[in-house]
């Protein structure tokens, strides 16, 4: 029986997605962990951390046929790479009420020059199934995280 303690990332996976979902999955955790990035286990089963350093880089939530990326609340702002700029704009994620101890935390942000109300003041930038277009995208975005997190704003769960 797996425990908190020893469970994988990739055995969730196999577990609640199919088809080309899993081989996406599969395939960008195994570029997660090329690269020192190993995911997790955050709150409790399907809910990973990606850690860098001192600093957490974003969250991967497991669903049954679905994954989600959750990128924190962080300084969306000076030089970055027109794609990924284009694609975190698109993919703000406006405040949704997640849980009564969150007490509708909304803020108003401003991310990359637009600025946004009610957003989530966690996790405001949000991905869900991103095909393989969007993941290499989002590989960009790790880049830029890794210079942003230390001025994050968002949570660093240890």
């Amino acid at each position: 029986m797996l425990t908190k303690n020893n469970l994988q990332i990739e055995e969730e996976v196999l577990e609640l997605l199919d088809g080309e979902l899993r081989e996406q999955a599969l395939l960008f955790i195994a570029y997660l962990r090329k690269n020192q990035l190993v995911p997790r286990l955050w709150f409790g089963p399907r809910f990973w951390i990606v850690p860098w350093e001192n600093n957490n880089l974003f969250g991967i939530h497991l669903k049954e046929d679905a994954w989600h990326f959750w990128f924190f609340s962080g300084d969306y702002s000076g030089e970055a790479d027109e794609e990924v700029i284009k694609l975190v704009q698109d993919n703000v994620g406006y405040c949704v009420n997640c849980k009564d101890e969150c007490e509708s935390k909304s803020m108003d942000l401003t991310i990359f020059g637009n600025k946004y109300a009610n957003m989530c003041y966690q996790f405001p930038v949000r991905f869900i199934n991103p095909n393989n277009e969007t993941l290499g995208k989002i590989k960009k975005l790790i880049a830029f995280w890794k210079e942003i997190a230390p001025r994050s704003n968002g949570i660093h769960i240890r």
